[in-house]
């Protein structure tokens, strides 16, 4: 099972689990960004991983910049990577930003936005 991620920020990766950051760095602070209606961001602390079955009356959010989740406390051991450009379903729970886990498998989605555009120009000739 999960508990802990690894997010992109600039061209940094900070860890987190639910108890805040991991790691002595500055620039960490323990928060996640999600994604709301007309494209700005909102940050809350990252709240950790919840178990669903039914989300009627939960807050889902669209959240960012999830790279990797990882299955031990310290964010080191990858279990299982977010394509580029996809977003998680999280909830806002508690004024923190949970991710949802479907059958212990969490749901990730290509933004609307993303570029899909590669730089690869090279066409096969056969």
């Amino acid at each position: 099972m999960y508990q802990s991620i690894q997010i992109a920020v600039g061209y940094s990766i900070f860890r987190l689990n639910d108890e805040g950051p991991i790691g002595v760095s500055k620039r960490n602070d323990g928060m996640i960004s999600a994604l709301l209606k007309r494209g700005d961001r909102f940050s809350a602390p990252f709240g950790g991983f919840v178990e669903t079955k039914n989300v009627l009356g939960l807050k889902k959010v669209k959240l960012l910049d999830v790279k990797f989740l990882c299955s031990d406390r310290e964010g080191v051991d990858v279990e299982y990577a977010i394509p580029r450009e996809h977003y998680l379903v999280g909830g806002y729970i508690e004024s923190r930003l949970c991710i949802l886990l479907f059958d212990g498998k969490v749901k990730h989605y290509l933004r609307k936005d993303a570029d899909q555009k590669d730089t690869n120009n090279v066409f096969g000739l056969f």
